[in-house]
């Protein structure tokens, strides 16, 4: 690859127009255009700026990453509704892992210098081909089980998984963007949207990308059905069926109120409730898509879930490696991206967003 076209990846991963790019390095657009397009000569004085620009160093310009690398060997790529997205599905995904390279490389390198490194250890990774929607209630059965939830409502989801060795990330993309899920060699990733702020919402969005990394399918499965399956799935962790079936007490008619309490209760959305109904049996579509026409009524006045769902652990190691001296301020400032002048206990205990 060629500079010119180096810095046309880097500007795409970062999210900038060629007209960003030229303000923030101080060009015009079309000498962007130019030296993205090799028409023009990159002299080491405009690769100064252009860092500035990018935000990175020229030594990082100069030396692409090799994904492929036996250092970050990503595989399994999954986007949830990538077909919806407004960029193209191309270079939103170099754009993505781009930025997840550096921060995933932060994240590894902070855990080895503390010794906090986890092996993930799939629980599922001996369960059959998901051919069937009893195959996604009985992995979920077994998931809950052997993470010691039973039929107990799944509290700081996000928590728990990233201490069993899941990385989790956020971005600030395009409303359409919901999440992706990827293996970096033997860890799981999860990438969520901050844009999605319900709550409910994101731990469905998490466990449906869990599902993803943790459930097999055919090869040959229609992709549609997969990502029903995946839906399932996260319903069928969020709210169990014999704890549904518990909680309703008539297939013909339900109120506000006891969807809402068990929402409250079980952190999944009002509509992800009527949709495990349908698939645990207990009312027909049919059914569903009259509740569906009323619950279009009640959605202005359905409350919110109080739990929190934030990605936390990689701050918490940094801030414990400074408390304890084992990473300096300017090691800490590399790794977060937080300038040093602003590296305080408040700052590191902002969301980690890349």
């Amino acid at each position: 690859m060629d500079i010119g076209q180096r810095i046309k990846e880097l500007r795409v991963q970062r999210g900038l127009s060629q007209d960003d790019l030229a303000l923030r390095a101080n060009f015009s657009k079309s000498y962007i255009q130019k030296f993205e397009e090799g028409q023009r000569e990159i002299k080491s004085s405009q690769m100064a700026q252009l860092a500035v620009g990018l935000g990175m160093d020229i030594s990082e310009i100069l030396q692409p990453v090799d994904y492929k690398s036996t250092e970050f060997n990503i595989k399994n790529i999954e986007f949830r509704e990538a077909v919806k997205l407004d960029v193209q599905v191309e270079y939103f995904t170099k754009k993505m892992l781009g930025t997840l390279y550096k921060k995933y490389s932060s994240y590894s390198k902070l855990e080895k210098i503390l010794g906090e490194s986890i092996t993930f250890s799939n629980p599922l990774k001996n369960f059959s081909v998901v051919v069937s929607n009893e195959n996604v209630e009985e992995a979920a059965k077994i998931l809950r089980k052997r993470w010691k939830f039973e039929d107990t409502p799944i509290y700081n989801l996000i928590i728990f998984l990233e201490d069993l060795g899941v990385k989790i990330f956020e971005v600030n993309e395009d409303d359409n963007f919901v999440g992706f899920s990827c293996w970096v060699k033997s860890t799981p990733i999860i990438v969520i949207n901050t844009r999605n702020t319900d709550v409910s919402r994101r731990r469905f969005t998490i466990l449906h990308e869990l599902a993803h990394l943790l459930l097999l399918f055919s090869e040959n499965e229609d992709k549609e059905k997969i990502e029903r399956y995946c839906d399932q799935f996260a319903g069928a962790m969020l709210l169990p069926e014999e704890i549904l079936k518990g909680y309703i007490n008539s297939t013909i008619s339900i109120s506000l109120e006891e969807l809402k309490r068990i929402k409250s209760k079980f952190g999944i959305s009002i509509l992800a409730i009527l949709v495990r109904m349908v698939n645990i049996r207990l009312i027909s579509w049919e059914k569903y898509k009259q509740w569906k026409e009323i619950y279009r009524e009640w959605t202005d006045k359905e409350s919110e879930y109080a739990g929190r769902e934030n990605v936390s652990r990689f701050n918490y190691l940094l801030a414990k490696g400074l408390r304890e001296e084992l990473i300096t301020k300017d090691l800490a400032s590399d790794l977060s991206g937080i300038p040093m002048s602003n590296l305080s206990s408040n700052a590191i205990n902002q969301e980690f967003l890349f």
